[in-house]
């Protein structure tokens, strides 16, 4: 195989780890703002369910306080019969205490109405808690991701930086070196890849089929040196000669392969 493709193939395994690691750089402040999103709506939540709670509580007082309103008014009334005199006077404080009697009688439905939705609001006040405690462990613990993430992805990103600038500049060496480079670049930023690995008489990137003529050179012997490209997707093509031996192997493993050789 080409020199300068053998190296590419390595370098686009780092753009590809590279892009991977920013990518998840970019992901994990957003993370943290959705798990702090979920966090503020639950406490919000547990707000509203606490003051509902509270507004049901003083409206009961006030509604406990106007029984006891109206209770001491029937008993006044009472004795105010005690000493009426007249068939109208007693008829009007019977009418008096019957309306007073009435107006317990809705406070008291009102108060168990109150009572209910309490009940209903204690049942919120419960759930929100428990979401509460929940959004905010997974908050804490995409915080303590993303730190992670920024330690241990910064660090590697810099060392991959290293090794792929040391391999770009060992390309660029090479007699066709700029020109290859030149090319993977322009490929790689259209299509986000630049090399594809040729499986089974087609091109692993765009699926499309690899002429026989074209698939004759790249796997024989005769142009061993020379960068053949998918004449679909414009890809440089290789070809993996453990194709042929005993085993399976995913397309793309060659990646991998050529990464794991290069660093030994």
């Amino acid at each position: 195989m080409n020199t300068d493709l053998e190296h590419l193939i390595v370098l686009q395994s780092q753009d590809l780890e590279l892009k991977h690691l920013r990518q998840e750089l970019v992901d994990a402040p957003l993370r943290v703002a959705a798990a702090q999103s979920a966090r503020n709506k639950a406490d919000k939540a547990l707000l509203t369910a606490k003051a509902a709670l509270q507004k049901e509580e003083v409206l009961r007082r006030s509604q406990q306080s106007d029984v006891a309103d109206k209770q001491g008014k029937i008993a006044r009334l009472r004795k105010q019969m005690e000493t009426a005199t007249s068939a109208a006077q007693i008829t009007a404080l019977e009418h008096e205490i019957s309306f007073a009697e009435q107006a317990i009688s809705n406070l008291e439905d009102a108060e168990l109405a109150s009572m209910e939705r309490s009940d209903g609001f204690e049942a919120d006040r419960v759930a929100s808690t428990l979401l509460l405690e929940k959004t905010s462990a997974a908050l804490e613990k995409e915080q303590a991701r993303a730190a992670e993430l920024l330690r241990d992805n910064t660090i590697a990103i810099n060392g991959i930086e290293g090794e792929r600038k040391t391999l770009r500049e060992l390309i660029a060496a090479t007699e066709k070196g700029e020109a290859v480079l030149s090319s993977y670049d322009r490929i790689s930023k259209a299509k986000g890849t630049g090399v594809s690995e040729a499986v089974d008489h087609k091109c692993s990137a765009c699926q499309m089929l690899v002429r026989p003529q074209r698939w004759n050179d790249l796997t024989g012997k005769d142009f061993e040196n020379t960068i053949f490209t998918c004449e679909t997707c414009g890809r440089m093509l290789f070809w993996d000669p453990r194709r042929d031996s005993p085993g399976s192997f995913a397309a793309g493993e060659r990646l991998a392969a050529a990464k794991s050789a290069e660093k030994a």
